[in-house]
């Protein structure tokens, strides 16, 4: 296939002070020629970037057991990717990032939260060491928050916008490695947790590091697109994968993951605090309706949270070699370590079934009920549900999700760190806050909480083969 100007559309999809549709186009992700083959549902999502995404390949509840059971492949390719260069690269990551990067090797991947002067997370993402000085940061908003600390610091650095450059494909689920080895012919037995290597597919540059968003061994494939052969690479994971049962997992299904495996996302667990107060109810207003956030009547400040309320805390690096390192947030970290730690931290909840099945059933009585629940909730939607104890707020319940492994509906909550493990809460569900309106019900559902992640995590195991001096 002839050389794809992916820049060029990715540049008129992001100009977003034009008229969607016509000035500003949306356009596929370098996967979709192949997708388009198998997206079912012919919906697709747009989300940042420009690119829009497959909504539900198969069955969503089908594509989320495949991930626990067999392979999934998942498009992140929306995801934008900054490449960080020149004298003073690692410097600027070191001031920017609660994670010491010093230590990051070539060929290793380093899970960098970034927070505000607050100590509270402004974006957080991964950072590939691909050379000296040189980096890759993934993570959506990339493009805006690292000029904004460009600007700051004043740095001899270079930041390029390559988020059309690479392709963002996941392979995750128990059989991930095999379907990997497959498509690829190489080992990859050997290749350890937030490690990458670089190969060739198509005549491209592929870039396999192994990560586990979903907490199964898993993978990300980062090819370059300007071949215009990406969907190739797709095609031949599916058609890899099909001997395993591995399914594609579409944006309906892609964020339960997230919840099962105890993945804090933005948006639909917290807010970002790289904005001024005015930015952040503009942005806050992208991820809810205007009736809703009519009667949302929340301070928006109460969603921004530190790394440690997320349970990051073990990221923050706050000194070196016993000196304290200078970047950005460090003293309010300093500080909230000093007193303890947060006040909430997130956990698990799981959510009384027979009042989950009484919700449903209300739907189809002729008495007023509050709004139904759309499975899969997995949107980035912004829904913060109240949680109390009695009468008393102890937190908010976010990122609500059924799942199918686990048959019951789940969230995550930020609550009161005094309170324990198996303690029962109730949720607000319904009127303000919980895609209802003023004048709707509120019913109170019943929750336990519970420890987190929800399912057991593999992303971490050792797929290295035993030797035979080795085995036992």
């Amino acid at each position: 296939m002839d050389h794809v100007d992916v820049r060029e559309q990715y540049r008129l999809a992001n100009q977003y002070r034009k008229l969607a549709f016509q000035e500003r186009p949306y356009i596929g992700s370098p996967g979709a020629p192949a997708q388009d083959e198998t997206n079912t549902s012919s919906t697709w999502t747009h989300l940042n970037g420009g690119f829009l995404v497959g909504y539900e390949y198969t069955r969503w509840w089908r594509e989320n057991r495949a991930l626990r059971t067999t392979a999934v492949l998942g498009d992140w390719s929306w995801l934008n990717k900054v490449r960080i260069t020149g004298p003073d690269a690692t410097t600027f990551l070191d001031r920017v990032s609660v994670k010491d990067p010093t230590r990051c090797e070539v060929g290793h991947t380093l899970f960098t939260p970034m927070t505000s002067a607050d100590g509270r997370i402004a974006i957080e993402g991964l950072t590939l060491k691909l050379g000296e000085r040189d980096y890759l940061f993934t993570q959506s908003g990339a493009q805006y928050w690292l000029r904004v600390q460009q600007d700051r610091l004043g740095l001899d650095v270079t930041l390029e916008d390559q988020t059309a450059d690479w392709t963002c494909f996941a392979l995750q689920g128990p059989r991930s490695l095999e379907v990997l080895e497959a498509v690829t012919g190489e080992d990859f037995h050997d290749l350890r947790f937030s490690r990458w290597r670089r190969l060739e597919f198509a005549g491209a540059e592929l870039i396999v590091q192994r990560q586990g968003v979903t907490g199964e061994i898993g993978y990300e494939l980062l090819m370059r697109t300007g071949t215009g052969r990406a969907h190739e690479l797709w095609r031949a994971v599916r058609e890899a994968g099909a001997e395993v049962g591995l399914r594609e997992l579409g944006f309906k299904a892609q964020l339960v993951g997230h919840t099962e495996s105890n993945m804090p996302t933005i948006i639909r667990d917290f807010l970002p605090d790289r904005f001024d107060r005015d930015r952040l109810s503009r942005f806050a207003r992208l991820w809810i309706t205007p009736e809703e956030f009519a009667v949302f009547g929340q301070d928006l400040t109460e969603h921004l949270v530190t790394p440690a309320e997320v349970g990051w805390g073990y990221t923050v690096d706050l000194d070196r070699d016993g000196v304290a390192r200078d970047f950005l947030g460090r003293d309010a970290l300093a500080g909230e370590a000093d007193r303890g730690g947060p006040a909430r931290v997130f956990r698990g909840l799981m959510w009384n079934s027979d009042d989950v099945a009484d919700l449903f059933a209300a739907q189809f009585r002729d008495s007023s009920a509050p709004p139904p629940p759309d499975l899969p909730w997995g949107q980035f939607r912004m829904q913060y549900l109240r949680t109390r104890i009695g009468e008393d707020q102890v937190g908010w319940a976010s990122a609500w999700a059924y799942s199918p492994t686990l048959r019951r509906l789940i969230s995550n909550v930020r609550i009161d760190r005094d309170l324990s493990i198996g303690a029962e809460v109730t949720v607000d569900w319904g009127g303000p806050g919980a895609g209802g309106i003023a004048g709707e019900p509120t019913w109170r559902i019943r929750a336990t909480i519970a420890e987190q992640p929800f399912l057991r995590q593999h992303r971490r195991d050792d797929n290295s083969r035993p030797t035979a001096a080795g085995v036992g």
